[in-house]
């Protein structure tokens, strides 16, 4: 097995995979601050991993899309999913319960919006990128709506009767940390 893969190691086609991952590379690491490369680094890989983006990879991720949204005049938004316990307090999810809910965001979203744990393993999020103000009541309607029904098609209605989705701007998290 390994004898035959050095063929592909000697093509040119792998030849040219590897000199563009190593553009793209050095690329992401110029973009991002040295302080926050390894931060960052970790959230590819998870990202490569999972399908979305770690805590740390995410927050970074939320910061600076709200800080170029701000810039251009665009509007961003934040969804978040999650479940409550009786208290209203945010649970953890289970395996399935995170898949399905990662599975519902990126089937719903634009490939130009962020995916990632808000809160690792708590609370799932997505950033919708360049919104227009007279959209946004709409997108976030939509939204919502359709999260509601991919998500409780696949874990039924007992089990999705403490989940919650918020659409929220950027400043409302404060809420969500306390």
């Amino acid at each position: 097995m390994r004898a035959g893969n050095r063929w592909w190691e000697k093509s040119f086609a792998f030849k040219l995979f590897r000199e563009s991952a190593n553009k793209m590379s050095s690329v992401f690491l110029n973009v991002i601050p040295p302080s926050r490369q390894s931060e960052a680094m970790k959230g590819m890989a998870s990202f490569s991993q999972s399908g979305a983006y770690n805590q740390e990879a995410f927050r970074y991720l939320l910061e600076s899309e709200s800080k170029r949204s701000e810039r251009s005049g665009y509007f961003c938004r934040i969804i978040l999913v999650y479940w409550t316990d009786a208290q209203g307090k945010d649970v953890q999810m289970n395996s399935y319960a995170a898949k399905t809910v990662m599975t519902a965001l990126s089937c719903s979203l634009r490939d130009t919006d962020y995916i990632g744990w808000y809160r690792e393993g708590r609370i799932a999020g997505a950033v919708l990128t360049v919104l227009v103000q007279e959209s946004m009541e709409q997108v976030s309607t939509h939204l919502q709506q359709r999260l509601v029904e991919i998500i409780r098609t696949k874990l039924g209605v007992k089990e999705t009767s403490l989940l919650q989705i918020r659409v929220c701007q950027h400043r409302e998290l404060e809420g969500i940390e306390a």
